[in-house]
């Protein structure tokens, strides 16, 4: 991947990141919107596992910089500064609306999956792409508040 391929797949995956923080009752027209829009992959009108893994497996490569499966200690770092910016730039996202991190709110769930606490099941120190991918089947289970295997507003208060 060229330095410009790995810059547009940062600044694509970002929605996600961004997403975590500002779902708002504004769905119709702000980050929910935002969310669905970059999330459904198959413009079927909800976020489904397999688009939920799409995009997720794009987090994965983009935060493996050196290729090798996994997401060690280094690129943790990595991941843990993109995440703190992207919050950073976005003040909590939330409006006050819910959705951000405080209480119901998705983002808190969302960026502590992206940590070894979370995802590193064997404790060796790295996420490997089996372990990311555990991850996601995890985090979607506990995101889809309805239990109908699909992401929408409604499991996000909206």
């Amino acid at each position: 991947m060229t330095k410009l391929e790995y810059d547009d797949m940062k600044v694509a995956t970002l929605g996600f990141v961004l997403f975590a923080g500002t779902a708002t009752a504004a769905f119709a027209q702000g980050p929910m919107a935002e969310f669905m829009n970059e999330w459904d992959v198959d413009a079927s009108g909800a976020v489904t596992i397999e688009d939920f893994h799409a995009r997720r497996g794009d987090q994965f490569y983009m935060f493996d910089l050196n290729e090798d499966g996994s997401i060690d200690a280094e690129e943790q770092a990595n991941m843990d500064a993109t995440v703190a910016s992207a919050m950073e730039a976005n003040h909590g996202g939330g409006n006050g609306n819910g959705g951000g991190h405080g209480a119901g709110g998705p983002g808190a769930k969302i960026h502590a999956t992206m940590t070894a606490e979370y995802a590193d099941t064997n404790g060796d120190g790295a996420i490997s792409a089996d372990e990311w991918t555990a991850a996601t089947e995890r985090l979607f289970a506990e995101l889809d508040t309805s239990g109908d295997g699909e992401l929408s507003p409604a499991d996000f208060g909206h």
